[in-house]
This record gives C-alpha cells, sequence and structure tokens, in this order.
C-alpha cells in the first residue's frame, strides 16, 4: 500500500455574528434563481458522488469514512445537508453543522460543482447557506477555508460579511492517496 502524502495548508477561520447577518440583510434583497432542497437522510452514494465531485480538487478528506462512519456523520440531528439546483441541474451543495448548545453553527462544507463554477451561482448559494446556518438561532457562524480551495473562496466569504478570526498551518492528506488508504481497507 502506497503511504499518504500529505500537503501543508493554511487554515483561516471566518465567523459573522447574527447582529452582522441582521444588519446585511437589510440591505440584500435580490432575484433568487436557485432551488435550495433540504436533504436529511442524503443517501450515502449521492453525498459521496458530491462530496468527491468538489472535494477532489481541494483535498477534503474528512468525510472519506466507511458507510457507519458516515451516516453517524451526516445523519446525525446536529447536521444539515442541503443541494442548490438550477432547473434539473444540481449545481453544488452545503452542509450546515448546528451546535444549539453553544448557540453556534458552521458551514461544514460548501461547494459548486465544477460545471457550474464562475457562473455567478456561488453568491445566491453562499447566501442561502448564510440563511440556514442562522435558521436555528445561533449567534454565530463559522466557515472555514485554506490554501488549497478555490481561489475565490475567501473572497467570496469577505464580500458576504464573514471576518477572519484565527488562523493555522496543518497537513493534510492528498485526496488521491487517502482515497486509496481507505479503499484498501474497505
Amino acid at each position: 500500500m502506497r503511504p499518504v502524502r500529505l500537503l501543508t495548508t493554511r487554515v483561516l477561520s471566518l465567523e459573522m455574528t447574527v447582529e452582522a447577518y441582521r444588519a446585511g440583510r437589510e440591505t440584500e434583497l435580490r432575484a433568487r434563481r436557485l432551488r435550495i432542497e433540504d436533504h436529511p437522510r442524503m443517501p450515502l452514494p449521492r453525498y459521496r458522488a458530491l462530496y468527491e465531485a468538489v472535494g477532489a480538487a481541494h483535498h477534503w478528506t474528512s468525510r472519506l469514512l466507511p458507510d457507519d462512519r458516515l451516516r453517524e456523520e451526516i445523519h446525525n440531528p446536529k447536521c444539515r445537508l442541503y443541494t442548490a439546483a438550477l432547473g434539473h441541474d444540481t449545481v453544488g451543495w452545503f452542509e450546515v453543522e448546528v451546535k444549539r448548545a453553544i448557540r453556534e453553527a458552521r458551514i461544514v462544507h460548501f461547494g459548486m460543482l465544477p460545471a457550474f463554477q464562475g457562473l455567478g451561482h456561488a453568491g445566491e448559494m453562499l447566501e442561502r447557506a448564510i440563511e440556514a446556518g442562522f435558521s436555528e438561532g445561533p449567534k454565530r457562524l463559522i466557515i472555514e477555508t485554506n490554501t488549497l480551495d478555490h481561489p475565490a473562496a475567501l473572497k467570496l466569504y469577505r464580500k458576504h460579511g464573514f471576518v477572519p478570526y484565527a488562523s493555522r498551518e496543518v497537513q493534510t492528506p492528498t485526496f488521491d492517496s487517502f482515497l486509496d488508504r481507505v479503499r484498501a481497507a474497505s
């Protein structure tokens, strides 16, 4: 079995407070083109297909898990899964984790499918992810990005009101080497 290759990346944590969200909402009223669908029990093959379609290029590996562990993560009462569609096409998806006890929510994953990147849908999808994140009353919403993510991610998050509050350097496995290891263990 080949060893897992590691990449070094800088992770930037950003936040939006409920006050900033409310202030921004007063001025933002845009036409909505995307249909957002909630998937409380998304089938694992569909989740994996979306995750890999977006995440492979950016070395996302946190959800490359065996069925039982993945099911625990995404069918958990704290987890909300959404897809964004334009007509019959899924253009992207996002995942929100709600931590009611500490009145915090986190956009765990946010991604446009490659065929729809650069077409102007990410801003609306992020607005809808922010709405979903604040829908259960948290005081703040968190999102993270890193130097392996799409180059436009940080600019998009800042444009929509997220403010950096922490950064750290981490090592993460390459998508292909990690996936090879997961498949070999199955």
